[in-house]
């Protein structure tokens, strides 16, 4: 059987109360350009959502793959409220799976509770009906392969046999705007990613060195953001040259520091940029003692010349499983090309694992740190980054 009708399960969307309409509303944003190719409609029921559409399955599915707030997809099929009519129909989806060899069920669901026949009684005559007409698969009611939903809805009655997988999480809203300050590497990307998920709406921000970063290094950042950008509508992305502060600090601070000294630089940059672009955070890719720069001490001297909120969602996590999500986002690949970013350029042989406060500020106090950071600005090219 063929549907041009598909539920989009809201999952976590419908735990909200009063502001429920408005993560719905960015669903529907999400969603809008991301179905348009397939000439598809889209309907809001209560704490429902459906889509229209006469494109192939594959292509609805390959176009919702990247939408945060759908926990599931379901191809489903409509008929009638009367119980003979949702038997036929239910055995005209599950006839074909007959000699599948599948463990099968029934669920069944009324939204209406004034329907006159239980949920358990839908079950048990629809399952009747079917082993009646030739069904011969085995019952398990817990964990069956394959599993017929029936919801009786307050004017039709939905029937499906699948339901695709989604991301979850929360959709992306742009009025939840951080800054993501993102390297070439695998831990940033995930960051963003996660930050996604729970429906902030990402610019990035990425420091730059030439000529000791290649044009390729920028490339691969630039390739980065746009499988970021699948996530949301739209996605900027600031290049700030940062080859002036890099050497600077090179030339004229203890060679410990370099790379506390260039993270509290890239703080002040990116938290003006975002400020400027209505940003609510700052989020980085550390994860708590994975190389020498992510002690807490350090992270804490980074922080201190920001007043704006940095987060850390790798902070707790491995490197075997960032990578996983990496893989999972298909960034992975990108980010292990093999060019340096400025951080790994630059970095000592024996970086400071402890940074104390006052010997940072006594480096500091060497540099024009208003001017290097106006400098930078104001070499700083931005890309748009659009869904196609």
């Amino acid at each position: 059987m063929k549907t041009n009708t598909y539920l989009l399960r809201l999952g976590e969307v419908t735990l909200k109360k009063r502001n429920r309409n408005w993560f719905i509303n960015n669903l529907v944003r999400i969603i809008k350009p991301r179905v348009r190719h397939l000439d598809a409609k889209l309907e809001k029921r209560h704490k429902k959502l459906l889509l229209y559409t006469e494109a192939p399955a594959d292509e609805v599915r390959k176009a919702l793959k990247t939408v945060f707030g759908l926990v599931g997809v379901s191809p489903i099929f409509k008929t009638t409220r009367d119980m003979e009519d949702i038997k036929k129909t239910a055995l005209e989806l599950v006839k074909p799976h007959f000699e599948s060899q599948k463990s099968f069920s029934v669920k069944a669901k009324r939204t209406q509770k004034t329907y006159p026949v239980k949920s358990p009684d839908i079950q048990r005559q629809v399952a009747e009906y079917l082993f009646e007409h030739g069904l011969n698969l085995k019952v398990d009611l817990k964990h069956s392969e394959l599993t017929l939903l029936i919801s009786v809805e307050f004017k039709e009655t939905w029937l499906s046999l699948e339901t695709w997988p989604c991301l979850g999480g929360l959709p992306v809203s742009s009025k939840n705007k951080f800054g993501l300050l993102l390297s070439g590497g695998i831990d940033s990307p995930v960051a963003g990613n996660l930050i996604q998920k729970r429906g902030g709406y990402l610019e990035a921000v990425y420091f730059h060195t030439p000529p000791f970063t290649v044009e390729s290094a920028k490339d691969k950042v630039i390739d980065l953001a746009e499988i970021l950008s699948r996530y949301q509508n739209g996605f900027n992305l600031h290049i700030v040259n940062f080859t002036e502060v890099m050497k600077t600090i090179k030339a004229n601070c203890h060679d410990s520091l370099m790379v506390v000294l260039s993270r509290r630089f890239m703080m002040r940059v990116a938290e003006r940029i975002m400020t400027e672009k209505g940003g609510q955070a700052l989020v980085t890719g550390e994860s708590l003692g994975q190389v020498a720069s992510q002690t807490i001490e350090n992270i804490s001297i980074a922080n201190s010349v920001v007043t704006m909120p940095v987060l850390r969602p790798l902070i707790g996590m491995d490197k075997t499983e960032i990578i996983s999500w990496s893989r999972k986002i298909d960034a992975y690949e990108t980010s292990i090309r093999p060019y340096e970013d400025c951080c790994s350029l630059f970095a000592p042989e024996e970086p400071a694992t402890r940074a104390s406060a006052r010997k940072v500020q006594h480096e500091e106090s060497k540099l024009d740190i208003n001017g290097l950071v106006e400098r930078a600005l104001e070499q700083t090219e931005s890309i748009r980054l659009c869904l196609d």
